[in-house]
């Protein structure tokens, strides 16, 4: 699950640098985290909502780490406490953003590849998929 937490910040990180798509990419880029990074996280059996919760909830504490440090660094460096609130306060609504995003975009392949499965199996035992 730490390598698809690590995929993500990557993906989240890369949607954010890249010059020309960054107002396009940036605001999905937990999404696409999510959407991409759980495919690095194997599923022991697990539903996927749990899955894709238990995937959210770490990219949002490791996200929240980073937004905390950069908010105490923001506080340290401007000795002004509207500043300090305005960095954690975004650092929370970001985190809660990320965390949220990171969990549907989880849940999203999660879904897709259990409906898969399902559908293989169900063709597998010769059922139709619409029965």
């Amino acid at each position: 699950m730490i390598v698809g937490v690590l995929v993500g910040l990557a993906i989240m990180v890369g949607c954010f640098l890249i010059p020309i798509a960054h107002f396009v990419l940036a605001p999905a880029g937990p999404f696409i985290a999510g959407y991409w990074g759980i495919q690095y996280a194997p599923n022991p059996g697990r539903h996927y909502a749990m899955h894709g919760l238990m995937f959210g909830l770490l990219l949002a504490l490791s996200m929240g780490l980073i937004l905390a440090a950069f908010a105490m660094l923001l506080t340290a460096m401007f000795d002004d406490p509207r500043v300090a609130t305005l960095a954690w306060l975004g650092a929370g609504v970001f985190t809660l953003y990320t965390g949220s995003m990171g969990t549907m975009g989880a849940m999203f392949y999660s879904l897709r590849e259990q409906q898969k499965s399902d559908r293989a199996s169900m063709q597998e035992v010769g059922c139709k998929a619409d029965e």
